[in-house]
């Protein structure tokens, strides 16, 4: 799993109200309003752009905004279009680009958000969120060489943002470079004990080189991840290679009643006689 890193910023200053039509003045004192709710800002940003009242400037970023707020909707399809009407707009909207890019990706279309996210870095070479944006993608892309320049572009810039930390550490031990990624997740420990997903991955990490080491990172994990049952799984599953059944068959039981589930658990289940 990689950390999400803010990409697209709400262009409120874009957006202040200068149309002569009090309605679409409404719309678009929502639509650029961080403290908005998403489906709000989706309603708002739409009605406004509906209105044909906004200038050239005011559309773009109207059509970015709602571009952002049907992703966090979980609608790519209808996020896509906002972004294309974006880029009818401006082609170099390099905002623009990477927003579709991300749609793009959601729906499956990941030949074509590469293209898009190379675009948006070219012509933003120096911003490091989009970097490392295009860094998270190009790991959930199987890329980690790439993943891990864009993490280490953007670091560059922000030497404490601890996102960057934490994927630049899943992108190393990608590659194999496990004793480097294992050092960045433990900085990022260092900085945010209660960091689940940093304890997580280094007790993978450390799983078939010291499996007694590997399971302290699983406890803390365990306790700190609430009902999410993934932790319990790996614990459960690294107990039982240690022969520790009793212990293991309490992890994979607590998951089930979790929810989680998989062919292994299942008959694991079976096997406990539920």
């Amino acid at each position: 799993m990689t950390q999400r890193i803010p990409l697209l910023l709400v262009l409120a200053a874009l957006l202040a109200p200068v149309s002569a039509h009090a309605q679409a003045e409404g719309f678009l004192s929502v639509c650029g309003n961080r403290a908005a709710s998403v489906a709000e800002v989706a309603r708002t940003c739409r009605l406004a752009l509906e209105t044909g009242a906004l200038d050239p400037e005011q559309e773009l970023a109207a059509a970015i905004n709602l571009g952002g707020a049907l992703l966090e909707l979980d609608q790519p399809g209808l996020a896509r279009d906002a972004y294309d009407r974006a880029l009818a707009l401006k082609p170099a909207s390099a905002l623009a680009l990477a927003g579709r890019a991300e749609a793009r990706a959601a729906l499956g279309e990941t030949g074509l958000a590469a293209v898009d996210w190379n675009r948006a870095v070219d012509l933003a070479p120096n911003d490091a969120a989009l970097r490392a944006a295009r860094g998270a993608f190009r790991l959930r892309a199987g890329n980690p060489g790439g993943a891990l320049a864009d993490f280490e572009a953007a670091q560059a810039r922000n030497p404490d943002d601890r996102a960057l930390t934490f994927n630049r550490a899943l992108a190393l031990a990608e590659l194999g470079r496990d004793a480097e990624a294992e050092a960045g997740l433990s900085r990022v420990i260092a900085a945010d004990p209660g960091d689940t997903g940093a304890w997580l991955n280094r007790a993978r990490l450390r799983a078939a080189r010291d499996p007694l080491a590997a399971l302290a990172d699983y406890d803390r994990a365990v306790a700190l991840a609430g009902d999410w049952s993934q932790p319990l799984v790996e614990r459960g599953a690294l107990n039982d290679a240690l022969g520790r059944k009793d212990a293991a068959n309490a992890d994979f039981r607590r998951a089930w009643e979790l929810g989680h589930r998989s062919e292994a658990l299942n008959a694991r289940i079976l096997e406990m006689g539920r």
